[in-house]
């Protein structure tokens, strides 16, 4: 799929920390079916090419596997562990998944068609902790972390909806419902399934994952063997004010914050990128483009600018002219900075909008119209 993984792509026989392969580590109720029948090892490997690569949705359809075994795994452990509810599509081209977990909890899914580019936005948990003022899905608090299945999950289904008009996932973007760094594990589980050579096979470079600001957690990705791309949510730069909007300022200071990015650039020796979303009043002013110039001083760093999707949680977004003076006097200052277009408006699927009416109603929150980071 996409581009050819890296050279750094864990093969599905690496182990993983747990002393498993990465197949037995995604697919243990798999595993147990073909322990118990004896089956020889590389069935697992089998299993897990028709999930990662075949995109099978049933048993049925791995004809590499012998007919008693599909049945067997049919009873004991289904092909798939989310359930498509719904499928809304915007007017520019967007497709949002609305899918229920096993026990279910509901979580949404995005894909983003652009030129010769497909990108799936996908999430880590369902509901988010981080309780970020202007989001929706940190209203819904937190439920619990998706399993690493659960969430290489979504990027498969995407693309077994792509190929039906022969089009293929280019790009990955952890960035939907969540804090990916309090599911550490299991994201970079999933995310070395999207990655792995005898997976789903899409290069590292083509994956990126969003931060709320863990210090901790961001030095540890920094350490990973694979290119994976890392963006950190600031959305404002002065202290004070960032703790006003995103509770987890409170916990480390945006100078502990850019000593960690630091970190990652000096190790990785990749791009950074900064996401900011423009609040109109709180964050859109000069002043904040000229601290932003201070605190973003590497080459590396790059600032990702959007307007606030637009909720009646309080906040505005900065006017459509007011957000490229900003874009504009960033650049003048020597700022690396592109505005984004929002996408996916029209059926909430916009960056930040994974908070919907339905899951609200289903996991039992009081109604809010759907905002995120």
């Amino acid at each position: 799929m996409g581009a050819t993984a890296n050279k750094t792509s864990r093969s599905n026989k690496e182990k993983t920390g747990d002393g498993a392969t990465l197949p037995e580590s995604l697919l243990p109720e798999v595993k147990a079916v073909l322990d118990g029948r004896g089956e020889p090892r590389y069935r697992i490997k089998q299993a897990y090419a028709a999930l990662a690569k075949g995109l099978v949705r049933n048993w049925s359809e791995a004809t590499d596997l012998p007919r008693p075994l599909r049945e067997a795994l049919t009873e004991h452990a289904p092909a798939t562990v989310l359930d498509l509810k719904d499928l809304s599509k915007a007017s520019d081209g967007t497709r949002k998944y609305l899918f229920h977990t096993a026990d279910g909890h509901a979580i949404e899914t995005v894909m983003i068609p652009e030129r010769d580019r497909r990108t799936v936005c996908i999430s880590t948990q369902v509901g988010c902790p981080m309780a970020c003022k202007f989001c929706a899905t940190g209203l819904l608090g937190i439920k619990r972390n998706l399993k690493a299945r659960e969430i290489a999950e979504q990027v498969l289904v995407v693309q077994r909806d792509l190929a039906g008009k022969n089009e293929r996932v280019t790009n990955i973007v952890v960035m939907g419902m969540g804090e990916p760094f309090l599911n550490y594990d299991a994201t970079i589980k999933a995310l070395r399934v999207i990655n792995d050579s005898d997976g789903f096979n899409l290069a590292a470079r083509h994956i990126a994952v969003s931060t709320s600001g863990l210090i901790d957690k961001i030095r540890r990705f920094a350490d990973e063997p694979e290119q994976f791309h890392l963006a950190i949510s600031l959305h404002n730069p002065f202290e004070n004010e960032r703790r006003e909007i995103m509770p987890v300022a409170s916990r480390h200071s945006v100078s502990e914050l850019m000593s960690a990015a630091r970190y990652f650039v000096d190790t990785t020796r990749r791009k950074l990128f900064f996401e900011y979303t423009l609040l109109e009043g709180v964050n859109d002013q000069p002043r904040h483009v000229e601290k932003l110039a201070q605190v973003l001083d590497h080459p590396l760093y790059h600032l990702n600018l959007l307007r606030f999707n637009w909720t009646d949680t309080g906040f505005a977004a900065t006017s459509k002219r007011g957000a490229r003076e900003f874009l504009e006097y960033a650049k003048d200052l020597g700022l690396s900075a592109t505005l984004r277009p929002s996408r996916g408006n029209d059926i909430d699927a916009a960056c930040g909008q994974l908070a919907a009416k339905d899951l609200q109603k289903l996991q039992g929150a009081s109604p809010v119209v759907p905002l995120g980071r």
